[in-house]
């Protein structure tokens, strides 16, 4: 079991050079208090962000939190959203809070990049950067770092450090909710081999204190527009590129078929499980065309073959060895289909 929570006993160290009661007892001589994630956000990066945002409040300390840009709308009923402040649409006012800041909580990303044209105003903020991630080979740059890549979502690490802190019995419905919402997401509603008996420790001490899982996962899922409905219901019957050898699937969409469903960040949210989950396919790719020569990537595997390392060869990206994500530049769709039919036999081979 990984290190940092027993929600039946102590807790151990949970942060580098720091026990997690040191961290505490820093960050409450702060005056200012930022938390970030990274951009174009997910249900792990919002969850924990407003998670933790929510626990702090509740524990006597303020906090502002900043985001890059906003994620998808499915996103919206989480408890906190309507206080955040979006750097892209506010860019003074979130420069401002940050380079105000103590601290600043960088959650649910390992690299200074990984904030998109927030990063020089986040690298230049006099405040300490605190970390809690949970992606492989973290850059230099925390002053503080929880890292466990073995750990399925970000938020699952807030736990064991808020259960370090000695406030596990503290947690408001609404910081569960968010952080529930993180842990769901990031472990694909708990199907993925990063879930262990220590994540369900975790669920099973929220909903012994009352939290309403089952709302959480209607609002997440199933309050679909019926746009979203039909791209996706699209791109699995027209735009899907089986490779049966390999066992391995592409289902790529264009502007053109974006824009023809009237497309809203999140839409294709969930696409790239729905092709993994075919019958005879361990590897799945989903290609966004985001704009005229540039295709947004995410790929999902099941088993040994590493996505990850797939998405940092040949797609300028990263991630876990079973979900990742990467971009593809120069190329368009139909030139990307016959890359990857071309290089299909050299990521195969044995």
């Amino acid at each position: 079991m990984r290190e940092g929570i027993n929600l039946l006993g102590s807790a151990s160290p949970v942060m580098v050079s720091a026990t997690a009661l040191e961290c505490w007892e820093d960050m409450k001589k702060s005056e200012s208090v930022v938390i970030t994630a990274h951009r174009s956000p997910d249900g792990d990066a919002v969850g924990a962000a407003l998670g933790l945002h929510h626990h702090l409040k509740e524990m006597g300390i303020a906090t502002s939190v900043v985001l890059p840009d906003r994620f998808p709308s499915f996103l919206d009923w989480i408890p906190g959203t309507d206080g955040i402040c979006f750097y892209d649409e506010n860019a003074e006012k979130a420069t401002q809070l940050m380079h105000h800041a103590d601290v600043i909580w960088c959650l649910d990303f390992n690299g200074l990049d990984r904030v998109g044209k927030m990063e020089n105003d986040l690298r230049d903020s006099p405040a300490k950067k605190w970390v809690v991630d949970h992606h492989q080979l973290p850059d230099d740059f925390a002053d503080r770092l929880l890292s466990d890549s073995s750990c399925g979502s970000t938020c699952e690490l807030l736990v064991d450090l808020i259960v370090g802190w000695g406030q596990a019995d503290a947690l408001s419905d609404d910081a569960m909710a968010c952080l529930y919402v993180g842990i769901m997401t990031d472990t694909g509603s708990f199907r993925f081999p990063s879930v262990t008996a220590h994540t369900h420790a975790v669920l099973a001490h929220f909903l012994s204190r009352g939290l309403d899982h089952a709302r959480i996962h209607q609002n997440t899922f199933d309050e679909q527009s019926l746009n979203r409905v039909q791209l996706q219901g699209f791109a699995m019957s027209e735009r899907l590129h089986l490779h049966n050898e390999f066992g391995l699937a592409v289902v790529g969409l264009g502007c053109n078929d974006l824009e023809r469903f009237h497309y809203k960040s999140g839409d294709t949210e969930g696409l790239v499980n729905k092709v993994l989950g075919l019958a005879g396919v361990r590897v799945a790719i989903m290609a966004r065309e985001a704009e005229l020569g540039l295709i947004k990537l995410s790929l999902r595997s099941v088993g040994d073959f590493s996505v990850r390392d797939l998405a940092a060869s040949e797609f300028d990206g990263g991630g876990h060895k079973n979900a990742a994500g990467g971009v593809v530049r120069g190329m368009t769709l139909l030139e990307f289909n016959d890359f990857v039919s071309k290089s299909l036999p050299k990521w195969f081979e044995t």
